[in-house]
């Protein structure tokens, strides 16, 4: 029994020191302009319609500027369809209201569908997402990308170490396949108890002319 419970931890360390590794190897060649400090904060509802049928719907505050100023609320409602134990489907929309600094509060809609396949290893479990999105406000041109995001997760008990890359392209006739955004994400998901879990991480965000260092929490009741 010690002997087991001594491997086991010895696979988290391994793991751990795996994901520090991978995320400065990633982010060590990233330069940019200017950096930020800010949060995401969401609380998700999930309900199992079927054994293979998702529904969700999430409300989310980020901030900004040193957490000086609030910089979105957002509303997003969802489902995915489990269409093979590995495959699974998802679609949804989103609602933001943004802070556009001397501009005011603005408006915008999204919507995304996707597909997820997913390989399990005793306690690992590895995702590769391909997700599509459409980004409009009415007023400047619409804005499509393919999010592709790789996850690898171990878990321990009641909780699940983490680490993820994820890579945004432009899909737009300017900016084609153009590598448009990059994160690397590392946490921790935890179930608290048979109805409610959540997920502490941090997040690094690459763009052309910015760099995010993101403190988040996700707080997921299923009923």
């Amino acid at each position: 029994m010690y002997k087991r419970q001594l491997k086991k931890y010895s696979v988290l360390r391994g793991f751990v020191i795996l994901c520090v590794g991978l995320l400065v190897f990633c982010l060590s060649p990233l330069r940019a302009q200017d950096s930020d400090f800010v949060t995401w904060n969401k609380m998700k509802a999930r309900h199992d319609v079927s054994s293979k049928v998702e529904l969700y719907g999430d409300v989310e505050m980020r901030t900004r500027d040193a957490l000086d100023e609030i910089d979105r609320w957002g509303f997003g409602v969802g489902t995915s369809v489990l269409l093979l134990p590995f495959l699974k489907a998802e679609g949804g929309y989103e609602y933001h209201y943004r802070n556009r600094g001397e501009d005011g509060w603005k408006s915008r809609h999204r919507y995304h569908a996707g597909v997820s396949f997913t390989l399990k290893k005793r306690q690992w479990t590895f995702t590769l997402r391909e997700r599509f999105q459409h980004t409009f406000d009415g007023r400047r041109a619409d804005e499509f990308r393919l999010r592709t995001r790789l996850k690898a997760a171990y878990k321990v008990t009641t909780w699940s170490p983490y680490v993820s890359l994820e890579q945004y392209h432009g899909l737009g006739k300017d900016e084609w396949f153009h590598a448009s955004r990059f994160r690397a994400r590392g946490g921790v998901e935890a179930k608290l108890s048979s109805s409610w879990s959540a997920d502490v991480f941090y997040c690094y965000q690459h763009e052309s002319n910015l760099d995010r260092h993101i403190l988040g929490w996700e707080l997921i009741y299923r009923f």
